[in-house]
């Protein structure tokens, strides 16, 4: 099983983005190194990427935001709470 992820972020007064909401689901799609960003509205951003259950911070997909300005370090630790947060609707 892998693990979706749709993270929005958006940019403070000063142009620094930070996370503001990430939700997470189990999916059967394959985890890759892919990363569908998308401005939503000016200074809003809207990331979508999948993960295996057990990812550890190395993966090449979480490498790519800070080319965003959101650094891997940050996007782990957040997708790292939403599983917490969702663990009895990712595991049963």
């Amino acid at each position: 099983m892998n693990i979706a992820f749709e993270i929005t972020a958006v940019a403070d007064a000063d142009g620094a983005w930070e996370i503001v909401g990430v939700e997470c689901e189990p999916t059967s799609e394959i985890a890759d190194d892919e990363l569908e960003a998308c401005e939503v509205d000016q200074g809003s951003r809207e990331f979508r990427f999948i993960l295996p259950a057990d990812f550890d911070g190395s993966e090449a997909v979480l490498a790519r935001f800070p080319r965003y300005g959101l650094s891997s370090e940050l996007v782990y630790e957040a997708c790292q709470d939403a599983m917490a947060s969702s663990k009895d609707a990712i595991e049963p």
